[in-house]
């Protein structure tokens, strides 16, 4: 029987972009990356995944490479935020970073003002969204074993 699809990342991999940044994420965000790390969101929002050298290819924009050497990334790090997603639009969803620590509240961050707002639909639907994709991919993985 083949083997399952890796979709989430390793807590190893994640600390590795935690090291990398020089920051540490909010649990709710492991767990997401844990769960599925390619996440699209409603709004064309692409949540940035953890680099896995496994899948060089889908995880090419990682959030160490976006928020280091992105268009924005530099800019919004040193505005002490943490850039997790984009709309491809410039703007970002982003957390506040307080003493290295990411906290777990998203906002957006508009690109043309630089002002914040409160993201409501939060960690939990990122979650969510998560869970929902990595069910969908299983899915037609086992389908596809089945035809084999």
């Amino acid at each position: 029987m083949k083997e399952s699809p890796a979709l989430g990342v390793s807590e190893d991999l994640i600390f590795a972009a935690e090291t990398e940044l020089g920051i540490r994420f909010p649990s709710a965000l492991h767990e997401i990356w844990k769960t599925y790390n390619c996440n699209n969101l409603p709004g064309g929002w692409r949540v940035f995944p953890v680099f896995d050298p496994a899948n060089p290819r889908k995880t090419a924009g990682s959030i160490a490479y976006e928020n280091t050497r992105g268009a924005w990334g530099v800019h919004v790090m040193e505005s002490g935020l943490l850039s997790i997603a984009d709309n491809g639009t410039g703007n970002q969803l982003v957390l506040k970073v307080v003493s290295g620590e990411a906290g777990p509240e998203i906002f957006r961050w508009n690109h043309e003002t630089e002002k914040l707002a409160l993201w409501k639909p939060g960690m939990e639907s990122i979650l969510r969204i998560a869970k929902k994709e990595r069910e969908n991919v299983t899915k037609i993985h086992q389908r596809h074993l089945q035809k084999s």
